[in-house]
């Protein structure tokens, strides 16, 4: 890569359902990256469930490819840019999964395995759909089960790479949906995450977009950070953005991160 720091987890207009219709394109992205200085990593949702069901999701019926031409197509041009996605797992699809990282793990520059969601059209990073769920199922189930998928998931060895290992936590936190008494909600939990992490050689994100949520922390934790750095924890820094001004406004961010995994 051209610059020595990069943002592995920005979406694009077209690609995540998430940007919105007026967002930001590659060659937006493109530009700030070039004029700051830093390397850029497309990781634009790839949701293998709601690719199945949905014709108009974007990866549908196979434009995994169309999207691959097009960075392809840019990389032509700028040396400081990365096709990548972020692969959400689900524990029935390990099979599919593992057949679509077979097919384009060699043609994509980076993969980060997440979970959003496990029950279907409940993600936990939706305020709303998680108030949803928290009527239908108590808190404590939920955390536990997003724990016990993330080890699955983890355990499962399908990604080299995680994003925001303890995502539960950008609602369920003290400042939004408080957690109740019988809920484990410790960084211990997020730090036997990360240690399956390095018993399986597997990268963790540095997410810096809890910063923008009440509960004003990356995913996971600095204290977290250090303490798996220290055993051997291996990281990645992504913004997370779906918006031009929230990249560009980060990268001092981004690159404190770095500074900061540096000073460990």
């Amino acid at each position: 890569m051209k610059y020595k720091y990069t943002d592995y987890h920005v979406h694009s207009k077209g690609w995540s359902e998430d940007v919105a219709d007026d967002g930001p394109t590659f060659e937006d992205y493109i530009l700030v990256a070039e004029e700051h200085q830093i390397n850029v990593c497309f990781l634009n949702h790839y949701e293998l469930y709601y690719i199945e069901i949905n014709k108009n999701n974007p990866f549908h019926n196979g434009r995994v490819n169309d999207y691959l031409e097009e960075i392809d197509k840019l990389k032509e041009t700028y040396d400081f840019i990365l096709s990548g996605l972020e692969v959400d797992y689900y524990e029935d699809r390990e099979i599919l999964l593992m057949e679509f990282m077979d097919d384009y793990e060699k043609e994509l520059d980076f993969i980060g395995g997440t979970i959003h969601e496990w029950i279907k059209g409940y993600p936990i990073t939706s305020k709303e759909r998680l108030s949803s769920l928290l009527d239908k199922v108590p808190m404590k189930k939920i955390i536990d089960d997003y724990f016990e998928v993330s080890r699955k998931m983890i355990n499962s060895k399908i990604f080299k790479n995680i994003c925001h290992i303890d995502t539960i936590f950008r609602y369920i936190n003290n400042n939004e949906f408080k957690p109740e008494d019988d809920c484990d909600v410790s960084d211990n939990r997020v730090i036997d995450l990360g240690r399956l992490c390095i018993k399986n050689n597997i990268k963790i994100e540095v997410n810096i977009s809890g910063l923008k949520f009440p509960i004003k922390r990356t995913f996971p934790s600095l204290n977290v950070v250090k303490k798996l750095k220290n055993e051997g924890a291996s990281f990645f820094v992504g913004s997370d953005s779906h918006s031009l001004q929230y990249f560009e406004n980060k990268i001092p961010k981004l690159l404190e991160m770095y500074s900061y995994l540096d000073s460990i």
